[in-house]
């Protein structure tokens, strides 16, 4: 296993201070046996820029377990927050008891360390990880494939190695965009190459946890992710999303926007009152979660591991 350092050189590469819950892990299981293959789901057609965003859905509450199961698709928007906090600690604990690898950037460590905050750490995957624990393992994409924000395509492919070089153990695997990675320009390539990549991880047997790219304050930059949101709503029926731009664009039941776009919602977003864990104070431009606020929102990620089936 990789020294933790590398962690802490990658946040250190994004010119982010560093956090001690973000740079700390070491492994303790064996790696896990690979799954068998499934099906892959057909094609999905992109939505391209200059889609109306008035139409964009706000998420329904996630199904039930059961239900899920048998149908394989959920929604977990603000609903399912509670619905992870209704369940017993035994129906917690399942998600401790699968193989889960969850690659993402700066926000996804917000998300990370808001489980680790409800009792669900992050096992440290880097770039010399060959094995997976079973329960959640994360990796931030600088370091693990020393791509930063903006690059997509490249994230894709580390994705595919990750799971190469791990035996495809990975049975749930989640993805997280950064807000750099989502423009107008190269949205329906982006879009396009997306679903491949979601077919090669199902491919490989493992479900797919889909996340909607995170929001920034200013929602000159939001078109383009609520599209992406908006397909992915549209297009992954049948998987579970964490649908993060709903619950961050949310502040007591009343949605922050700003002429139909939604932006990520000033108490729910890094500030001086209340800073992310690991990721400073933002500007207009930027979406990390304030730490006590990522903790109530992460519910939502272990949710939806839940429901794929941990």
């Amino acid at each position: 296993m990789r020294s933790t350092l590398s962690r802490c050189a990658a946040l250190a590469a994004l010119a982010l201070p560093l956090s001690l819950g973000a740079c700390g892990r070491t492994s303790t299981a064996s790696q896990v046996e690979p799954p068998a293959p499934a099906s892959p789901p057909p094609p999905a057609s992109p939505i391209a820029p200059g889609t109306p965003l008035a139409a964009t859905p706000t998420a329904p509450a996630p199904a039930a377990r059961a239900n899920a199961s048998a149908t394989g698709g959920a929604v977990v928007g603000l609903p399912g927050l509670a619905s992870w906090g209704a369940l017993s600690a035994a129906e917690r604990d399942r998600v401790k008891r699968a193989p889960i690898l969850y690659l993402h950037q700066s926000v996804g460590q917000d998300l990370e360390d808001g489980c680790e905050a409800n009792g669900f750490k992050f096992e440290y995957f880097g770039p010399e990880s060959r094995s997976l624990v079973n329960g959640p393992n994360g990796g931030i994409f600088t370091d693990v494939g020393n791509v930063p924000n903006g690059e997509p395509f490249k994230k894709f492919d580390v994705v595919r190695r990750s799971l190469k070089v791990t035996g495809g153990a990975a049975k749930i695997v989640a993805f997280s965009f950064g807000y750099a990675d989502v423009r107008d320009e190269d949205l329906p390539k982006v879009q396009t190459e997306y679903a491949r990549l979601v077919r090669d991880v199902k491919a490989q047997g493992a479900r797919f946890v889909h996340i909607t790219p995170p929001l920034v304050y200013s929602v000159a930059e939001n078109p383009p992710k609520q599209r992406l949101r908006a397909y992915m709503l549209a297009t992954f029926k049948d998987d579970v999303i964490f649908d993060l731009q709903d619950v961050e664009s949310l502040d007591a039941g009343k949605r922050c926007e700003q002429g139909g776009v939604w932006r990520i919602c000033q108490a729910n977003r890094s500030t001086p009152g209340c800073a992310s864990k690991g990721q400073g104070i933002d500007g207009d431009g930027a979406g990390h979660l304030c730490e006590r606020k990522a903790r109530e929102l992460a519910k939502g990620l272990l949710y939806a591991f839940y429901l794929a089936g941990a």
